[in-house]
């Protein structure tokens, strides 16, 4: 109870520590939504993460993590690419399909499979 509450009061004091970059957006082929990938940096802790979200194709991309897919190099295995975190590559094949590709030795944290009646698939390269 004591950790919680401390990390509340870390949090409202100094705020989200996180912070997110933008590395690249992809439009749907019906222009409704968009995935947007970008870098996580959450401070000198952490490592840098790739990230990505769907998005109506107006909304801004919030302070928080990835709706869809999240990962990171899994300590150098994988190729970093821009942004640090490691490659992430994109391909709308209907407004309603998109597959994510990335690297096989991504360490993958997160790897949402639907949302917003969009069905996301995933790939992997060497």
């Amino acid at each position: 109870m004591i950790a919680i509450a401390l990390g509340v009061f870390l949090y409202e004091t100094f705020g989200n520590p996180c912070g997110n970059e933008i590395l690249n957006e992809f439009v749907s082929p019906d222009h409704s939504k968009k995935l947007v990938v970008f870098q996580r940096d959450c401070g000198a802790t952490t490592g840098f993460s790739t990230q990505a979200s769907v998005l109506a194709i107006n909304e801004t991309l919030p302070d928080e993590g990835g709706n869809v897919f999240s990962s990171d190099t899994n300590h150098g295995a994988a190729p970093a690419g821009r942004g640090g975190g490691p490659e992430l590559r994109i391909r709308w094949e209907t407004p309603n399909r998109v597959i994510l590709e990335h690297h096989t030795a991504t360490r993958v944290f997160k790897a949402a499979r639907h949302i917003d009646r969009i069905e996301i698939h995933y790939e992997t390269f060497k």
